[in-house]
């Protein structure tokens, strides 16, 4: 494929970098202060939110990917994640299907929103690193079908929890 390939894009380039490093992040989190974990987040997950948004219209792709994680990998982060979280993991949500059915907002998790964001990640992470052309576009498309539809808005939750016990640390 030549150099104007859409996958090789500066655009593609940098969502998957910044993925990337999240994904490596929340691998390694575990032990790692609070003060770490919302620091990094709050880098990372504005700048993943724009670089996806900055994709515009992804091509759309025929085919399947096979999953590469694990729900010990998933179990893991979203783990890690609630460790180091302790008791500020807990946040009430209105922008949740569940809310649709009920007067009050919904308890989730940050560990959880994170992780479901990290499983979406991961799989795009694997699918560049390998290398197949193909695979990798039908992980791209897949991946930002699924921002439209639920991992963006659990990235924007997450980012608002963390942004509260952000500010809201040292009362």
């Amino acid at each position: 494929m030549n150099e104007d390939n859409y996958l090789y894009s500066q655009p593609v380039l940098d969502f998957v970098t910044v993925s990337t490093e999240y994904c490596k992040y929340l691998e390694q989190c575990e032990g790692k202060e609070l003060d770490d974990l919302l620091r990094v987040m709050r880098g990372l997950l504005p700048m993943i939110y724009l670089k996806a948004t900055l994709l515009g219209d992804v091509p759309d792709a025929a085919g399947w990917n096979e999953k590469k994680l694990t729900e010990a990998d998933y179990d893991f982060v979203r783990g890690a994640v609630a460790q180091i979280m302790g008791e500020k993991d807990d946040f009430l949500d209105v922008f949740v299907e569940d809310f649709r059915y009920s007067e009050h907002p919904v308890l989730c998790t940050v560990s959880e929103n994170l992780a479901d964001v990290y499983q979406q990640l991961r799989e795009l992470v694997e699918a560049f690193r390998e290398g197949y052309e193909e695979s990798m576009q039908v992980a791209l498309y897949d991946v930002m079908d699924e921002f439209k539809m639920q991992w963006g808005q659990k990235l924007l939750n997450a980012l608002r929890a963390i942004h509260d016990v952000s500010v809201n640390l040292n009362n």
